[in-house]
């Protein structure tokens, strides 16, 4: 039972750390978040026949 609680612990600590650290990228920087989640444009060439 320790070693159940020792391990959510540590596994929340590190949840949190990096939650905590991208929200500070997102302040530094501010478009961390927009590049990972943005979508991509893609090309689409259509061809009209001869």
């Amino acid at each position: 039972m320790q070693f159940l609680m020792t391990a959510i612990s540590v596994t929340a600590g590190m949840a949190f750390s990096l939650a905590f650290a991208i929200l500070v990228e997102e302040f530094i920087f501010g478009k961390v978040l927009v590049v990972l989640f943005a979508r991509q444009a893609v090309r689409v060439e259509s061809r009209q026949p001869r």
